[in-house]
């Protein structure tokens, strides 16, 4: 979907018991989805009295112990002076003799620090962490130990820029700086004023927290998905949010309490008979997000599966084979796949590295136009994306910025019979690792009776033509063992018991212990 700035926006807010899913509609369709379950445990925006564990000027980072599992990553680019980065940023003068020091300049092992997660811990990774601490507002992001003062980049008039950074210079903190959102522009000096001493005072008590709190501590609790949601998301075009949860309702409208009237009608409670996302057209695009096939409008298909290195998307023809001109054939559905799969990325909030594997084109126009038609789709996507050109095996690599774990690892977790592949073994497979576990438990132990606990699908395998495979099984390993099934067996699980002792042997005589 092509959005701009103008689309009527509307904003669904569905809370239950164990999550709690957002969507942001733009010209009645879904651009945006949120999703976070009860059990969450959410740490992007938080704020820490960190420990500094070591310092690697190899790195020229730090390790943060901030009571977490793993210590935080503290890069020296978030930990030096911000003003520097925000002048280069807001295209400001920087003076010539501004040098970056070496991070063991800066920290030592010991320091007790004020760190903000900009990453949350994913997999073996700890938390990406800044010294550049945030509070941010609808109007406005104040920035604790600077003094720049940035104006949102959309505002091209230089008078008006100067009267918004004159009014903030008036009222502000000395030890704030802020940068004005576009939002803010709209907004009365009254109405600045008071979201500016909403952010101090977070400010001042995260101040408190940092002298009064012990080390590896939370200080500062980021606001709920909601809230984040709200801020974000509701603008002057917003034309309803409607809420299923009476509690959430009257939390947004108290979050929203300053605004004017007007805004404040636009938050409707939820009382159809069918449910909210069903109403909006929102459930099926929901489900697709969580499926590894995704259809296309003309009959192909996208395969979408997640490795711990990365995700791999295929783009498949599906029915859309006939006809002469199969060249037009794979150059519509390359277009109808790269604005699929720039929605994908969006909506399962993806990060990290992306292969996408469209189908081959003979020629570099073609090429050209879903690379383009990509670009557009991916133009209004909030978090950095870079990708790169469409190679001669028809794959493109897209890197997508990673600051929190995507839908799929909310929704989704390693099924217990295949440890999360996707695949288990074979009833042949299966036999073989028997044959084999049976030779190690016969040389490894004095053992001559053992206990084998198989599914009825394997045990039936093993008696039949007269228990021809389990005869050869007790020949074979000079064993005599007992035969047993297991009607909640699967059929690639099995069991080794020593009948002497009723212990489970297993594990003992595994291959990868």
């Amino acid at each position: 979907m092509q959005r701009n700035n103008t689309a009527k926006r509307g904003i669904l807010v569905s809370a239950t018991p164990y999550d709690t899913r957002i969507a942001v509609l733009d010209d009645g369709i879904l651009s945006d989805l949120l999703v976070e379950n009860s059990t969450s445990n959410r740490t992007l925006g938080n704020i820490y009295k960190g420990v500094v564990q070591r310092v690697v000027p190899a790195l020229q980072a730090a390790f943060v112990e901030i009571g977490m599992e793993k210590a935080g990553f503290l890069h020296i680019n978030d930990a030096i002076d911000r003003d520097i980065l925000l002048r280069k940023e807001y295209g400001e003068e920087v003076s010539s003799a501004a040098v970056i020091p070496g991070i063991e300049k800066v920290l030592k092992a010991g320091d007790e620090v004020m760190v903000q997660v900009i990453k949350e811990p994913i997999n073996t990774k700890g938390a990406r962490l800044t010294m550049h601490l945030s509070f941010a507002e609808r109007f406005l992001v104040c920035m604790p130990n600077s003094n720049f003062i940035g104006i949102s980049k959309k505002e091209r008039d230089f008078g008006k820029r100067k009267i918004f950074k004159q009014l903030i210079y008036r009222h502000k903190a000395r030890d704030v700086g802020y940068i004005v959102r576009t939002q803010a522009l709209l907004e009365s000096e009254n109405e600045i004023v008071k979201q500016m001493r909403k952010l101090e005072e977070k400010w001042e008590i995260t101040k408190n927290n940092f002298r009064e709190f012990p080390s590896e501590s939370c200080i500062y609790q980021e606001s709920n998905s909601v809230e984040q949601s709200i801020r974000e998301y509701f603008n002057e075009y917003t034309e309803f949010v409607y809420v299923d949860d009476e509690n959430e309702y009257n939390n947004i409208r108290e979050y929203l309490g300053s605004a004017n009237p007007e805004n404040l009608q636009k938050i409707k409670l939820w009382k159809g008979s069918e449910s909210l996302f069903e109403s909006f057209g929102v459930e099926d695009d929901y489900e697709k997000t969580l499926s590894t096939k995704v259809y296309l409008p003309r009959g192909a298909y996208l395969i979408i599966e997640q490795t711990e290195a990365l995700m791999s998307i295929d783009v498949n023809t599906g029915s859309r084979i006939q006809g002469n001109n199969q060249g037009r054939v794979f150059l519509e559905t390359n277009l109808d796949a790269a604005r699929e799969i720039a929605k994908q990325l969006r909506l399962r909030d993806v990060g990290g590295l992306v292969i996408i594997d469209f189908i081959d084109m003979e020629s570099d126009e073609d090429n050209n136009a879903v690379i383009d038609e990509f670009r557009k789709a991916t133009r209004f996507d909030r978090t950095p994306l870079n990708f790169s050109a469409i190679s001669q095996f028809g794959l493109m690599e897209v890197s997508r910025k990673r600051v929190r774990a995507n839908l799929a690892s909310e929704k989704h977790s390693n099924c217990p019979m295949c440890g999360g592949s996707g695949i288990v073994f074979s009833e042949e497979a299966t036999l073989s690792l028997i044959d084999r576990y049976l030779a190690r438990i016969a040389r490894k132990s004095k053992m001559k009776n053992v206990q084998l606990i198989v599914a009825t699908s394997l045990a039936k395998l093993l008696s039949d033509d007269y228990g021809r495979m389990f005869h050869y099984l007790e020949h074979k390993h000079s064993l005599n063992i007992e035969l047993m099934e297991a009607e909640d067996y699967v059929s690639h699980q099995f069991s080794f018991f020593n009948p002497d002792t009723g212990e489970d042997i297993t594990e003992k005589f595994a291959f990868y212990s």
